[in-house]
């Protein structure tokens, strides 16, 4: 089961799929929407996350995104990624934010404002 949402935006999907799996975000931006329709690419491996702790994760020049992972009673992990772009004066120039479910130490894609993140959720144990 996966569940992207952002905002009022809910999308919620059932399917099994084989070892990747691919979610697309809704984008909340003060910036204009570009048409844009390659999504940069960026590959971060296995990430150690802890339970509720975020993680920031620098994605280039005046980008970054956090990522903060709940582990649910089913063993699934709550994972909501928050990616900000700032201006060369340091000050948020967009947001965007989506929130995902999927199984830890299981690789899987997320689309987000114009990046595609991959990455492998390891959860440390606490």
């Amino acid at each position: 089961m996966l569940i992207v949402s952002t905002g009022m935006l809910l999308l919620t999907a059932c399917q099994k799929k084989p070892a990747r799996q691919t979610l697309h975000a809704a984008e909340i931006s003060h910036t204009p929407v570009f048409s844009n329709n390659s999504l940069t690419k960026k590959d971060l491996g296995v990430l150690p996350l802890s339970n509720h702790v975020s993680t920031t994760v620098e994605l280039g020049v005046h980008r970054e995104c956090t990522i903060t992972p709940t582990l649910l009673e089913s063993g699934d992990l709550q994972i909501i990624l928050a990616m900000v772009i700032t201006g060369v004066d340091g000050r948020p120039q967009g947001v965007n934010v989506a929130r995902v479910l999927v199984h830890p130490d299981e690789p899987f894609d997320v689309s987000i404002g114009d990046m595609d993140l991959a990455f492998t959720p390891k959860l440390r144990v606490q």
